[in-house]
């Protein structure tokens, strides 16, 4: 299996994270198999304004609610963002590129 690129995308609540995946998609989509992992504390929001926007096909974008901190679901317990990015590889085995972001920095 080769390697799959993982990059994550971080940054204060407002500051554009999902703005930022919402064009990357629209631009590597048609050269790149992408998927993309988002973090919200309590809504999947920000996955829900991927696919209305028509960044990736819903199959290829996973909400996360992390119930606190979503930072802290990235740092301190990756576990759910890992498993995350394991469910998006067992639904796109050819994935090349999985985008994960991170929710707001400034929430603690």
């Amino acid at each position: 299996m080769p390697s799959i690129l993982k990059i994550g995308v971080g940054g204060p609540v407002g500051s554009g994270k999902t703005s930022l995946i919402d064009v990357l998609c629209k631009r590597m989509r048609d050269t790149y198999r992408l998927g993309v992992v988002t973090n919200d504390i309590y809504t999947k929001e920000d996955a829900e304004f991927l696919v209305r926007s028509g960044a990736l096909p819903p199959d290829r974008i996973i909400g996360v609610e992390t119930g606190g901190c979503p930072h802290t679901a990235i740092r301190e317990d990756a576990s759910v963002n890992l498993e995350a990015i394991d469910e998006l590889i067992a639904r796109i085995p050819d994935v090349q590129i999985i985008f994960v972001e991170s929710g707001g920095d400034n929430l603690a």
